[in-house]
């Protein structure tokens, strides 16, 4: 089941839309040390980047046949041997990984979804102890150029709340800013 409004750009536009380096940076994934799994990789604009900077094996979860062919063709062709690359629905089946493998999850631009704490407590499952979430979504702002309609667009205080319902633990109400149109926050497992 794909999550709600979630219709893909053109890949050449989609990347226009992040600051991928300062995410990165300012969600801790250039510090991970051990396993990655990004929900919904889409076209690999964070993954492939991220194995260019991070040598932890990441494990990118994707719906989209499509996608997942074009994203393990591009690791492939680049050389990442630390990506896998594999097809799965989430939402209806979960990760199939084992509680307790994942030292840090993506979870960016999914949480429109219409329950999006199932998707927070699969994170929280599959992390481990100390383990991460790294949460990204687009802006409270219908001035963005992309993103879900406002009506189903989360608030921060709502993927805060959302978290900490889900079991983890946030340091700060407060998101971090991820210009020029996303916020985020950083879930920890404890």
């Amino acid at each position: 089941m794909k999550v709600r409004d979630s219709g893909m750009p053109e890949a050449a536009y989609w990347v226009t839309l992040f600051d991928v380096p300062l995410i990165l940076e300012r969600m801790d994934l250039l510090l991970v040390e051990g396993n990655i799994v990004e929900f919904g990789s889409g076209y690999g604009t964070f993954t492939l980047p991220l194995a260019e900077k991070n040598k932890s094996s990441i494990l990118a979860l994707e719906i989209e046949p499509e996608l997942v062919r074009d994203l393990k063709e591009k690791a492939e062709l680049m050389d990442h041997k630390g990506i896998s690359v594999l097809e799965r629905d989430i939402i209806s089946s979960g990760t199939g990984l084992k509680e307790n493998s994942a030292d840090y999850v993506m979870i960016f631009n999914l949480l429109h979804y219409e329950d999006p704490v199932s998707i927070l407590k699969e994170a929280f499952h599959i992390l481990k102890p100390r383990g991460v979430a790294g949460i990204v979504h687009w802006n409270y702002d219908p001035n963005t150029p992309r993103g879900p309609k406002m009506e189903i667009r989360p608030k921060p205080e709502d993927i805060h709340r959302w978290a900490i319902e889900a079991g983890f633990k946030i340091g700060s109400e407060k998101p971090i800013d991820l210009p020029p149109y996303h916020y985020g926050f950083i879930a920890k497992k404890e």
